[in-house]
């Protein structure tokens, strides 16, 4: 199959190429700079390179276009995110042939608090302000999938790990500054999990079940979730033990506000996820590490391990 990968470059990104190169796909990313450290590996790895700009649709869409499947995991993460999203899934849905696969990544914080009952695909959302835009770009997604033929599937990954990447990384980045891990809010809060190779082998099953017109996969949301809830004072004594902090401290969310923005409201969301329905939809068994074993592992945040 040929596939088109937005953000091929990023933590998530990179591991879908890798895993799909790995099964046989013939695989071309978007990518800012075709010299930079992390394009040089997905070449290394025998993807094909387009170089564009997720804020230039017209950078990258024709080549979009040409595939069987599009993968999109890119976000600019700023301000200016839920704009740009929205231009580049037009775009590439616009260019898209009939029968096509478009998987779209969302995330499970669209629900906001899930006051420790389990959400499914079926709950009410409530965004964390940081990605309030999110759910009006999923139905656009499904909307204009619909009135082109072409199979959409939005995923709504938990937290993400592996390879001392994604926001546990930032935590490791930020004892370095501190001397100590912070957790925002009052520590009893819980985040929903899946290891980051996992989540990769979704977005493959995603996209081939949809090629295929599989009915229980084209034109649906599924949570990719590993870990319903894993308590943040566990994943914060992990990380501390792991880098070798002091201590593991809680900042208080006005405070880290100051410093984070609206991701500081990210942070201290308090979720349960299911994520039943993509096991037995998308066929799909979780097998890295779990969260806590994760980044406990000595090496887990050394330097150079970031996937």
């Amino acid at each position: 199959m040929e596939l088109f990968i937005t953000g091929g470059t990023g933590f998530v990104g990179q591991a879908v190429a890798r895993k799909a190169i790995g099964l046989g796909h013939r695989v071309t990313a978007l990518v800012r700079d075709e010299k930079s450290m992390a394009a040089a590996t997905l070449a290394r790895l025998g993807v094909n390179l387009h170089v564009g700009d997720l804020r230039e649709p017209q950078s990258f869409t024709g080549a979009a276009g040409a595939a069987d499947g599009v993968v999109h995991t890119a976000s600019t993460n700023d301000a200016s995110a839920g704009a740009v999203d929205e231009a580049a899934i037009v775009g590439m849905l616009s260019h898209l042939h009939p029968g096509a696969a478009f998987v779209y990544t969302s995330g499970t914080w669209v629900y906001g608090n899930t006051k420790g009952q389990p959400a499914t695909e079926a709950s009410a959302l409530n965004p964390t302000p940081l990605v309030a835009w999110r759910p009006a770009v999923e139905q656009q997604v499904m909307a204009l999938a619909a009135r082109r033929s072409i199979a959409a599937v939005v995923l709504r990954p938990a937290m993400v790990h592996g390879y001392g990447g994604g926001v546990f990384g930032m935590h490791a980045g930020m004892v370095r500054q501190t001397g100590t891990v912070r957790i925002i809010g009052h520590g009893r809060n819980h985040w929903p999990a899946v290891h980051v190779d996992d989540l990769a082998m979704a977005y493959l099953s995603a996209v081939e079940r949809a090629t295929s017109g599989d009915s229980r996969v084209a034109g649906q949301i599924f949570n990719v979730v590993a870990e319903e809830a894993v308590a943040i004072a566990e994943i914060g004594e992990a990380i501390r033990a792991s880098v070798g902090a002091e201590r593991v401290d809680l900042w208080p969310l006005d405070d880290a506000r100051k410093s984070l923005g609206p991701f500081a409201d990210a942070l201290a969301l308090d979720q349960t996820i299911s994520g039943e329905r993509a096991r037995e939809a998308l066929v799909w068994k979780p097998k890295g590490p779990g969260l806590i074993a994760d980044l406990s592992a000595r090496e887990h945040f050394q330097p150079g391990n970031e996937a």
